[in-house]
C-alpha cells in the first residue's frame, strides 16, 4: 500500500477503486458459483444481524485510527511552524550580535532554512531523509554562538535567548526526522487488513437474485474502504504522498528575514543604527 504514495490523487483514487472493487466482485462471483443462491438465502436472517455488528465493530475501529493519524499528522504540522518560528526568532536575535558575529550567524540561519527547503523536504517526500549534517545543519549555529565572545549584561541576556532558541530549533529538527521515519504500528495495519478481509468475505453470506445488483453493491461498499484505508495511509506518513506537511512556516521566515533586513538597511539609510530588542520580546 506505500507504494499508493508517490501516485497523484487521480491515480490513488482509480487504483484503490480498480483493485478493491475487482478483488471483491470476484471473491463474490467464486462464493456463487461454489455455493448456492438457496443456500445463501437461508443465512440472511443470521448473517444480517452479524454483518451489522461486525461492520459497526469495523467502522469504530476506522474512525479510531483515521483520528488518532489526524493527530499525528497535525502535530508534524505544528512542529515545522514552531520550527519556522524559533528561525525567524533567532535571526531577529543575530541582529543584536556584534560584527562579524552577527553576519555570520545570520549567513547560516539563511542556509539551514535553504537547506530545509531545496534538501531536507524533497529527500523527505522520497522517503531518503538524510539527517542534517555539520556544515549544513544546527552544528554551525551551535558554534557560532558557544564562540561567542560576550561582556556586558545586554549581550549576556541576548546570548541566552538565543541559547533558548537554538535549543528549540534542534529540538523540533530531531522531533520532524522521528516523524519523517515513524509508521503506525504493524499490529494496526495487521488488525485493519484483517478486518476488511473479514468484513468484506461476510458480505458474502448474502444472496440476491441478481448477481449484477449484489456485485454493485459489493463494489461500492468496498472501495468506500479502500479509500478510507488510503486516508489513513495518507496522513500516518505526514512527509511523502499527495497530502503532506507544508514547508510554507519556512517560506515564510525567509520572507521576514528579507523584510528585517531591509529595515536595517533603512535605518543605516538615515544615519540610525539598527540594534535588535532584547528582554522577553525579542524572541517573539
Amino acid at each position: 500500500m506505500e507504494r499508493l504514495l508517490y501516485f497523484s490523487t487521480v491515480e490513488q483514487i482509480v487504483i484503490v477503486t480498480v483493485v478493491f472493487s475487482g478483488l471483491s466482485v470476484l471473491g463474490l462471483y467464486i462464493v456463487r458459483r461454489l455455493v448456492p443462491l438457496a443456500t445463501l438465502k437461508k443465512n440472511h436472517e443470521v448473517a444480517g444481524f452479524t454483518f451489522g455488528v461486525l461492520g459497526a465493530f469495523y467502522g469504530l475501529l476506522l474512525a479510531f485510527v483515521i483520528v488518532a493519524a489526524w493527530e499525528r499528522f497535525d502535530r508534524a504540522s505544528a512542529n515545522v511552524q514552531e520550527e519556522g518560528v524559533a528561525l525567524l526568532s533567532l535571526y531577529r536575535l543575530s541582529k543584536g550580535y556584534s560584527a562579524p558575529d552577527g553576519g555570520e550567524m545570520q549567513h547560516a540561519i539563511r542556509a539551514y532554512t535553504h537547506h530545509l527547503i531545496d534538501v531536507e523536504w524533497p529527500a523527505m517526500a522520497n522517503s531518503n531523509f538524510a539527517y542534517i549534517d555539520e556544515s549544513s545543519g544546527t552544528q554551525s549555529l551551535w558554534k557560532i554562538i558557544m564562540n561567542y565572545q560576550f561582556g556586558d549584561p545586554r549581550q549576556t541576556l541576548l546570548l541566552d535567548k538565543s541559547f533558548d532558541q537554538l535549543t528549540k530549533l534542534t529540538e523540533e529538527g530531531n522531533l520532524r526526522y522521528l516523524y519523517s521515519r515513524e509508521d503506525l504500528p504493524s499490529v494496526v495495519w495487521l488488525v485493519i487488513y484483517a478486518g476488511l478481509l473479514i468484513t468484506i468475505g461476510f458480505s458474502y453470506f448474502f444472496g440476491l437474485e441478481t448477481f449484477s445488483s449484489q456485485a454493485l453493491m459489493c463494489a461500492i461498499f468496498s472501495t468506500l474502504l479502500g479509500l478510507t484505508i488510503l486516508a489513513i495511509l495518507e496522513l500516518a506518513h505526514p512527509y511523502q504522498g499527495t497530502v503532506v506537511v507544508s514547508a510554507q512556516p519556512l517560506h515564510y521566515a525567509l520572507s521576514r528575514m528579507d523584510d528585517m533586513d531591509k529595515i536595517a538597511v533603512g535605518r543605516h539609510a538615515q544615519g540610525r543604527p539598527a540594534t535588535a530588542r532584547t528582554g522577553p520580546l525579542a524572541a517573539r
